[in-house]
């Protein structure tokens, strides 16, 4: 099966890592009732008639805290009085300051990735603090492109999910896999060409026309206009078509309309694996704990070729589970989208080592968000890639210094590639897209050096261009700065504040320069504790409702015993003779306590991490060894509770307390050691152990 996007596909939506989207819950809830009141006071521009306000909740955004609407614009520029269609808008009040009457807008990757979906939660928590200092002085825009999510017509293609659905569990050969693939494709072609939508409209000139469009609806003088992936391509477009619509622009994760990252992709992949090995080989602690990481790896690829993996994987939003298979094509496309995500890039050199043990805790998280994404436009992606970077061969594909496995599996991916475009059949938009983009307009490039589909050397092309333009490269980043780190966003910030001055680069040197892999010398790579943590981040809490039913009965000897205490010496009754009885409420109040203190710790230290972007992933593989002691409670409690049970079983035969307050204990140790096998079942009673 081949669940993932095409491997040849040069820049799927920069989608902020699900880690940082869960987190966002929590730093959203700290902050709504303030912001929602500082917004309430701060004055809406003027729009024109081409905008047409409607509830926030259209797109699937909760808060009042933003202004939302749709802007209509031509199908086709050229005939500006023909047929219209809307893009859909979010825009972020300023917190303060004057207004200076331009606006921070975003555009997501793709081309097909929503920009409402992905970047809605983030500016609107204030994940890092430098984007409070640009929300300060400026409004943000975000906008889905023209054919994505929440805009009209969106090009979805759902007949590709139920494709991929069809087959996760079959095994079926990757050129099969392709095949029924491209046979899906064309049938939403055919479904959207039947609904009278005219894909020659969705390209990179139309698209960058639609940003001029967007300002003039909106009232703005300028935009400072910031593009992630094709983003960036769209905003150098953007330069070429309609210069003065911008007052800065940054691009990071750069698609230079003079290179085709189709015809590269191999070389790109194949440096960005290089960059990884070579990171962990270079790290004493992974190099101890992950020997000969690409021999390892690429061996797992052909093991996985010849008898393919079954990895359990659930559907978040339909609840179904699927026992999907992974072949090493599929693990090395896997490894090619997580290399994208700085956050996730410490936790690789675990992974491979982990399958090849047959353990998936790492894919199982993270996986099924790109095989069950229902947010991509993928007829958006057909018709811009298809019309833009088609223009190539087979024979033209960069294959020198690739390894052979990737070297193989990119030549059948590219071939159905070119395959698909000659019939999703769009104009080409010819030699004149793929010149370098010349232009005066100030230009912070961004770059991560991981960066497996836009290396840095992208973003050096897109600079000698243009002027003025600083270049920054960050050592341990993947794909998309901006998401990765407060770093970029300060940098960002003091461009956007100052355009024509490059902004101080010290953070980037005050930043690890290298990526802190994930080890057991570093964490506690225990899967128990990392889908425990995991499921907290998602706000899935059914699962801990037992056991803190349990906790809360096991609460009540708190109150029993020192009122059966007070009663006792107020009645003049003489203590238990026994130990055992003495002792029973002293290890069930401990016990009780133990638990009680390992359901508020870890919460809080998860909320802490997730607040803070501080190690997040290893919440999922695991945790900080500094955490050793929280995880060592589970067995203590269980210990606890051996010897309160022990203590119940001697009342019973020595006829100790009364027949109720035998029965009460009786059911504490009931509940209790229900609670033990609560802590057994889910691998926490020796998590401590990694």
């Amino acid at each position: 099966m081949d669940a993932m996007p095409r491997s040849n596909h040069p820049a799927p939506a920069n989608r902020i890592s699900p880690l940082k989207l869960f987190s966002l819950l929590f730093a959203f809830a700290l902050v709504f009732v303030l912001s929602t009141t500082a917004f309430a006071s701060t004055p809406q521009r003027e729009r024109d008639k081409n905008f047409e306000p409607v509830p926030c909740s259209t797109f699937e955004i909760s808060s009042d805290e933003f202004e939302c609407g749709y802007v209509s614009v031509p199908e086709l520029h050229a005939a500006p009085d023909g047929k219209q269609i809307k893009l859909a808008v979010a825009i972020l009040p300023r917190t303060g300051g004057a207004d200076t009457g331009n606006a921070f807008v975003v555009a997501q990757g793709g081309p097909g990735g929503s920009s409402l979906d992905t970047f809605a939660s983030f500016f609107q928590a204030g994940y890092y603090p430098a984007l409070d200092d640009l929300r300060s002085r400026s409004d943000i825009v975000l906008y889905d492109q023209r054919g994505t999510l929440h805009s009209q017509p969106a090009l979805m293609c759902p007949e590709e999910l139920d494709q991929t659905l069809k087959t996760i569990e079959q095994e079926i050969t990757p050129a099969e896999s392709l095949r029924q693939l491209t046979l899906a494709a064309l049938e939403c072609r055919k479904r959207l060409v039947n609904q009278g939508v005219n894909l020659a409209a969705y390209n990179s000139i139309e698209n960058a026309l639609d940003i001029e469009s967007l300002r003039r609806a909106l009232g703005y003088e300028a935009f400072d206009f910031y593009g992630v992936s094709y983003g960036t391509l769209l905003g150098l477009h953007g330069l070429r078509e309609t210069p003065s619509t911008f007052r800065s622009m940054v691009l990071d994760a750069v698609v230079p309309a003079q290179n085709n990252p189709n015809s590269a992709v191999a070389q790109s992949q194949e440096r960005a694996f290089a960059r990884l090995f070579a990171a962990c080989a270079a790290d004493s602690d992974c190099n101890r704990a992950y020997p000969n990481l690409e021999q390892v790896f690429y061996a797992l690829v052909e093991t996985l070729n010849e008898t393919p993996a079954r990895v359990p994987l659930t559907d978040s939003e339909t609840g179904k589970s699927y026992n999907a298979v992974m072949n090493g094509d599929d693990f090395m496309n896997l490894l090619f989208q997580f290399v994208y995500n700085t956050e996730i890039l410490p936790g690789l050199p675990q992974m491979i080592y982990d399958a090849r043990q047959g353990r998936y805790a790492l894919i199982q998280a993270f996986y099924p968000l790109v095989v069950f994404d229902r947010t991509f436009a993928s007829g958006m992606y057909y018709s811009v890639m298809c019309a833009e970077d088609a223009d190539f061969t087979l024979d033209e594909l960069a294959l020198e210094g690739v390894d052979p496995h990737i070297a193989d599996a990119q030549k059948r991916d590219t071939a159905s590639f070119l395959d698909l475009c000659q019939k999703w059949n769009v104009p080409q938009l010819g030699p004149a897209a793929d010149a370098p983009v010349s232009a005066n307009v100030p230009t912070l490039v961004l770059s991560g050096d991981f960066d497996p589909i836009t290396p840095p050397s992208f973003g050096e092309a897109a600079a000698e261009t243009i002027s003025p333009s600083y270049v920054y490269e960050f050592p341990a980043y993947g794909h998309g700065a901006m998401t990765s780190g407060n770093c970029p966003n300060a940098i960002i910030d003091a461009f956007v504040r100052d355009p024509d001055r490059a902004p101080d680069a010290q953070c980037i040197r005050d930043e690890a320069s290298r990526v802190r892999f994930l080890t057991p010398s570093t964490h506690l790579l225990s899967p128990a504790i990392g889908k425990l943590q995991f499921a907290m981040l998602q706000g899935k809490i059914e699962q801990f409702v037992p056991a803190i039913i349990i906790i809360l009965v096991l609460l009540s000897v708190w109150v029993v015993a020192p009122l059966a205490w007070v009663i006792r010496h107020a009645q003049k009754r003489p203590s238990e003779p026994h130990l055992a009885a003495k002792l029973a409420p002293w290890l069930v109040a401990s016990a009780s306590a133990i638990a009680l203190f390992f359901f508020v710790i870890v919460p809080v230290l998860v909320i802490v991490v997730a607040l803070q972007n501080t190690d997040t992933i290893g919440l999922v593989v695991g945790a900080p060894r500094a955490w050793s002691i929280v995880f060592w409670m589970p067995l203590i409690f269980s210990a606890l509770v051996f010897g309160f049970a022990a203590a119940v079983i001697l009342a019973w035969l020595r006829k100790n307390w009364g027949i109720p307050r035998r029965f009460y204990y009786s059911v504490l140790a009931v509940a209790a050691l229900v609670l033990v096998i609560w802590f057994g079942t889910n691998g926490l009673l020796l998590a401590f152990l990694g």
